[in-house]
Parts: structure tokens; C-alpha cells; sequence
């Protein structure tokens, strides 16, 4: 059963230009192709798949707020703790994404379990 971390922002305005920049730079730096080919070639290692999302470049007219970023990732599952391991790292991710956009309103949930944003701390702590 594949279990997945889901993540919608919501802001006024559609994202600038500088946004879609630092949010590519995070993606970029938080990225497991390398990872992903090497499972896929040698068999070894834990079968991540790649940060999945989209942004919106026009919010709803419709919505006070629109859905500006939003996507899923299926979790690792071929090894013990590996789910664990994902949740780590792609709350990791999105807590840095989330600092790069302020202003928007933000859900993160792994299936229906809500992860909770540690505000003194600036992340999401997959341990709440």
C-alpha cells in the first residue's frame, strides 16, 4: 500500500517570479534523482520517488486565496523505517519552501495525519 505526503499552499496573489526561483533552488537542493538511479541500476539503496508538485501562476478568482503550490510524493517503502526516513526528509524540504514563501496559508499531511508547522523552530515536525 503506498502511503503519500500531500502539500497545498494558499496565498492572494500568484507567486513571483523570485518565489518560483527559490522554491526551484529548494526542490533542486532537497532532489533524489541520483538516489532514485541508483536503486533503479543497482537494486540498492531505498526507492524514492521524485518531489512531485506545480505551481499556480493565476489563483482562483473565485477563492480569497488561491492554490498557488501544490503536489504529492509517494514515500519510500522497500526497507524498514524507510517511510520514516521520507516524512524526515521532504518535511525538511517543504519547511524550507515554506520559509522562501511567506504569506501563505499551508497544508501538509501524510494520508490524513496533518503535519504540525513548528513555529519556534521554523519547520514541520513530523514528530507532533
Amino acid at each position: 500500500m503506498a502511503i503519500s505526503i500531500y502539500y497545498a499552499a494558499r496565498l492572494k496573489a500568484p507567486l513571483s517570479s523570485n518565489e518560483i526561483a527559490a522554491i526551484q533552488k529548494v526542490v533542486r537542493r532537497y532532489c533524489v534523482n541520483d538516489q532514485i538511479e541508483r536503486f533503479l541500476s543497482l537494486g540498492v539503496g531505498l526507492n524514492w520517488e521524485s518531489f512531485d508538485y506545480s505551481t499556480n501562476l493565476e489563483p482562483s478568482r473565485f477563492l480569497k486565496k488561491g492554490l498557488v503550490l501544490s503536489g504529492s510524493t509517494k514515500l519510500l517503502d522497500n526497507q524498514q523505517n524507510a517511510s520514516w526516513v521520507g516524512v524526515q526528509h521532504w518535511c525538511q524540504c517543504l519547511s524550507e519552501i515554506r520559509i522562501s514563501v511567506p504569506g501563505c496559508e499551508w497544508n501538509v499531511a501524510v494520508e490524513d495525519h496533518e503535519m504540525q508547522w513548528d513555529a519556534a523552530l521554523n519547520l514541520y515536525d513530523p514528530t507532533l
